[in-house]
C-alpha cells in the first residue's frame, strides 16, 4: 500500500510538472492578440500642462540669465551659487518632463468648455486638437524638439555656464514658435 501511494504521488508530481512549461513555451503557446491599449490616463489637458509645467519652468529658464537695467546700469543676471543653479536645474526638468506630457496618447487640448484667450490671434481648441489628431506625428516631433533644446539647457547648467544657458534659451523659444506656428496660430498669421 505505501508503495502504491509512493508511485501515484510520483506519478501526480512528474504530471504536474510536465504540465509547467517554460515561459518561452507559454508565450508561443498563447494565441495572438491585439496590441495593448494605453495605458496612460491623461487627467490634465494640453492647456494645463502648459500653464503649470510649460510656461513657468520655461520662465524661470529664461529669467535666470540676461541683462538687467538697475540703478547702476546695466547688470548681467546669472545663478551666483549651487542653490541657485540647482532651482534653475529643477525647472529645466519641470520644462522637459512637461514636454513629455505632451505626447501622452489621449490628452486633450483644453476642456470641453475653454476657448481661446485671443481668438483671431490664436486657434480655438477644438481647431488644435483637430491639427494635432491630422499631424500626431509633427506634434511628437514638435515636442521632442522642446525636449532636445531643454537637454541643451541642462547641459549648460550642470557646466554653470550662463553663456550656454542663454543660447539653450534661444533654442528653447525657437522650438516652442516652431510648435506654436504649426498647430497655434491661424494659417493667415504663418
Amino acid at each position: 500500500m505505501k508503495t502504491t501511494l509512493s508511485v501515484i504521488a510520483v506519478a501526480v508530481l512528474v504530471g504536474a510538472g510536465s504540465s509547467v512549461a517554460h515561459p518561452a513555451q507559454q508565450a508561443a503557446r498563447r494565441p495572438e492578440t491585439a496590441a495593448p491599449q494605453s495605458s496612460f490616463n491623461p487627467i490634465a489637458t494640453v492647456k494645463d500642462v502648459m500653464d503649470y509645467f510649460v510656461i513657468p519652468s520655461s520662465a524661470e529658464l529664461f529669467g535666470a540669465v540676461g541683462s538687467v537695467q538697475g540703478p547702476n546700469g546695466s547688470e548681467d543676471k546669472a545663478p551666483r551659487n549651487d542653490e541657485e543653479w540647482d532651482a534653475v536645474r529643477r525647472n529645466a526638468f519641470l520644462l522637459a518632463e512637461g514636454a513629455n506630457l505632451l505626447m501622452v496618447p489621449g490628452r486633450h487640448i483644453a476642456g470641453p468648455t475653454d476657448k481661446s484667450s485671443n481668438p483671431g490671434s490664436e486657434l480655438e481648441p477644438a481647431q488644435i486638437e483637430a491639427l494635432v489628431a491630422k499631424n500626431r506625428t509633427g506634434w511628437t516631433k514638435a515636442a521632442r524638439g522642446l525636449i532636445d533644446a531643454t537637454l541643451l539647457a541642462i547641459k549648460a547648467i550642470d557646466a554653470r555656464s550662463p553663456e550656454a544657458l542663454s543660447d539653450a534659451g534661444g533654442e528653447i523659444d525657437a522650438a516652442c514658435e516652431s510648435c506654436h506656428l504649426t498647430f497655434w496660430y491661424p494659417p493667415a498669421r504663418q
